[in-house]
């Protein structure tokens, strides 16, 4: 089963919002105070990966980069490469392609980044999902970001699901991408005009980032999964897909499910707040272990159904 939507933020050619950010981190490449460990902060799928694509768009092609309509040029050569992961100038390394990225995985990244040609100017190492890189990766992470060289400059993203250890911190400049409610809808509503899309979960009553959208109304539509259909019968159909190819995108998408079951019982006051935060934290963690430590599936079906019947 292949889970990356559409919408490869690699191949977004127009950024909606983020006017602000693109400015500032331009203006910090102007008058060359760009850091060389720059850590981009913030909710999965808010947009900070397209975010980082269409600066560098405008750093490495501005002659076919809009900046007042956020747009790359789809027929620039730079883009081209890009897209196909052939531009020497930037290197990309991500944690959820991984689950959790390895000492190795940062050894062969600094054996690929000695043996890589630039040709000329500045080089981007974008080490994306930096929370899933385990501990040793981090420690020999270190080692490459607290001596760059002078051409080379990391981009750190974190989705902060997880801590990052200090020392990351302490060697960062920090930028935290946020953006308000009103910033979030129009975002998902760009991107449905743009490409046209059906609609098959609720954006608007629920938090949910543009990037989460986009593969939770993927995976709705791809296994025709009914959002409003009772949660324990949806719960098992992506249990067993997960089960086939372990993608995380599908233990998201359960607890978004979670969030919808339980705000419907609050907004309907079918159960009191304390029962329904109980039953929530039970659920969740039901889930969580049977992903990360294999318990039985019939068994954790078993007692949620206990669990939620009983409310």
């Amino acid at each position: 089963m292949s889970l990356m939507t559409s919408k490869d933020p690699k191949k977004s050619l127009v950024l909606f919002e983020f006017d602000n950010y693109i400015k500032f981190l331009i203006k910090l490449d102007q008058n060359n105070k760009f850091p060389k460990v720059l850590l981009l902060s913030g909710k999965k799928g808010i947009g900070k990966f397209t975010l980082v694509n269409h600066f560098l768009a405008y750093i490495f092609d501005k002659n076919n980069y809009d900046l007042e309509e956020k747009t790359i040029n789809s027929q620039s050569s730079y883009y081209k490469q890009y897209k196909n992961n052939v531009f020497s100038n930037i290197v990309y390394l991500s944690g959820s392609l991984y689950q959790n990225v390895k000492v190795e995985d940062i050894r062969n990244l600094k054996s690929t980044i000695n043996k890589s040609i630039v040709s000329g100017g500045k080089r981007y190492i974008i080490l994306d999902d930096i929370e899933l890189f385990n501990l040793n990766s981090l420690n020999a992470l270190l080692k490459m970001i607290e001596e760059p060289s002078d051409k080379d400059y990391f981009i750190l993203i974190n989705n902060k699901t997880k801590l990052l250890i200090d020392t990351i911190y302490s060697r960062s400049f920090e930028l935290k991408i946020l953006i308000n409610e009103t910033q979030r809808k129009n975002i998902i509503k760009s991107l449905i005009k743009q490409d046209q899309l059906e609609v098959s979960v609720d954006f608007e009553s629920l938090y949910i980032t543009p990037g989460n959208f986009l593969i939770f109304n993927e995976i709705s539509q791809k296994y025709k999964i009914d959002i409003s259909e009772n949660f324990l019968i949806n719960f098992e159909k992506i249990i067993n897909l997960y089960k086939k190819d372990k993608n995380l995108h599908l233990v998201n998408f359960i607890y978004y499910l979670c969030d919808i079951h339980f705000s419907s019982l609050l907004k309907n006051k079918l159960r009191n707040l304390d029962d329904i935060i109980e039953s929530k934290y039970f659920v969740m963690d039901k889930i969580n272990k049977l992903v990360n430590a294999n318990l039985n599936q019939n068994s954790v079906l078993s007692s949620l159904s206990s669990k939620l019947s009983n409310g």
